[in-house]
């Protein structure tokens, strides 16, 4: 027998089991006849031939067009993003960039800022057309009403680091990267939608972050940051400067900027950005060296050198040139075959003015309380600097404890 049908034990009214032999050369024929007659349904015995039809999920010829299609925008969306998002490739096309990614706005307290560049937020957040920022500890959502609930429990009233300068509303920051690494990880993430030369945003252990803040009554809102490495092989004072769009135009670049030369002072070092930097940045600093070298010459009364400027400014050397040559006071002596400074003091002083005029906001050293990170300054040298004596086996064991955590 090709085929048995016997009864089912448990339910002799609605069970009905076709037993094949599957060896029987009529097999493949039996098989055929019971598909034509679509006798082969889901759960047979059990629901309904209504019921158990699956025809209404069978994929039609409309769906399989609107998947290619979406698959088909999706890709290119991609592919124009990173074509935008790269330097090399955003110089060869001709067309005016799309928006890079999809979040289209910033909800960043009370404003609405559109981002200028892509930045490596999650996947989950990054497709979303908007996103939103608690502008207290930077926290990143996708939806208003997250937002709201995130408010409502929220304690932060100012960045999680030391205050170390304050002067009427404005103050500064200073936050470890490796002590508050989702704090600065978000900063960076903020910072890369407007920068395009920012590369680093998740490695923030090796950096120190500067935040500089207006209290309103309620909290310290971020106005802008600097970051800077601990320990910079080449003596860079700033690693990443910004000033968030919202409050660009006011003078507080040219605060941070001031500032970060003001730490350089305070170590005993000369200071210079990391390169390369921004359009905004690159103005932002010379319109500031012109005016910091000028002040120095109008201040100076005795012999004036590049070096004397660069201790007096904690510029470097290359630095005080360039604004030299902008000032168009340093010259070359054709009789003595050497350069020599033309001072023109009315000129500087008109710099100097005009410089003040469009930054009211400067920074007032005074104010400052801070002291220089010590690294991996040993122990006993301290110990020293404070006239504490220990026992010299003593020094040794706290020196060896502490470069071992190194």
């Amino acid at each position: 027998m090709p085929a048995e049908i016997a009864v089912s034990p448990t339910d002799t009214s609605s069970l009905l089991v076709i037993k094949f032999d599957t060896k029987s050369v009529y097999y493949e024929n039996y098989k055929k006849l019971l598909l034509d007659l679509k006798c082969e349904k889901t759960f047979v015995g059990v629901l309904t031939e209504e019921e158990a039809d699956t025809s209404l999920t069978d994929l039609t010829r409309t769906d399989t067009e609107l998947f290619d299609k979406a698959k088909n925008v999706v890709s290119r969306t991609k592919e124009v993003a990173h074509a935008f998002s790269d330097p090399v490739l955003s110089s060869q096309l001709h067309a005016p960039p799309p928006h890079p990614t999809s979040i289209r706005n910033v909800y960043f307290g009370n404003y609405r800022v559109k981002p200028w560049y892509t930045s490596p937020y999650p996947e989950e957040y990054s497709c979303s057309r908007n996103l939103y920022l608690c502008e207290s500890c930077l926290k990143y959502m996708n939806s208003d009403y997250v937002l709201q609930r995130h408010r409502m429990k929220c304690a932060w009233r100012h960045p999680p680091g030391d205050e170390i300068y304050r002067d009427q509303s404005i103050s500064v920051f200073e936050v470890d990267g490796q002590r508050q690494p989702i704090y600065c990880q978000n900063l960076c993430l903020l910072a890369k939608m407007f920068l395009q030369s920012k590369i680093l945003c998740y490695d923030v252990e090796p950096f120190l972050f500067y935040i500089m803040t207006e209290y309103d009554g309620t909290c310290c809102k971020i106005l802008g940051y600097f970051s800077k490495e601990k320990r910079s092989a080449s003596n860079y004072n700033v690693s990443c400067i910004l000033t968030l769009p919202i409050y660009q135009r006011r003078g507080y670049g040219a605060f941070l900027i001031e500032f970060s030369y003001l730490l350089s002072k305070a170590e005993g070092k000369y200071g210079s950005p990391e390169k390369p930097l921004s359009d905004l940045g690159l103005l932002s600093y010379r319109s500031y060296w012109k005016k910091r070298v000028a002040e120095t010459l109008l201040g100076m009364s005795s012999t004036m050198s590049i070096e004397n400027i660069a201790q007096a400014t904690s510029m470097v050397c290359d630095d005080v040139i360039s604004a030299l040559e902008s000032l168009s006071v340093l010259k070359y002596d054709m009789k003595k075959k050497i350069y020599v400074l033309h001072v023109d003091k009315m000129k500087l002083y008109n710099v100097c003015k005009k410089w003040d005029e469009k930054h009211p906001q400067r920074v007032n050293p005074t104010c400052l309380r801070w002291t220089p990170y010590i690294g991996e300054a040993k122990i006993s040298d301290l110990l020293l600097q404070e006239n504490l004596l220990l026992p010299l086996s003593n020094l040794k064991h706290i020196n060896e404890g502490l470069c071992s955590n190194y």
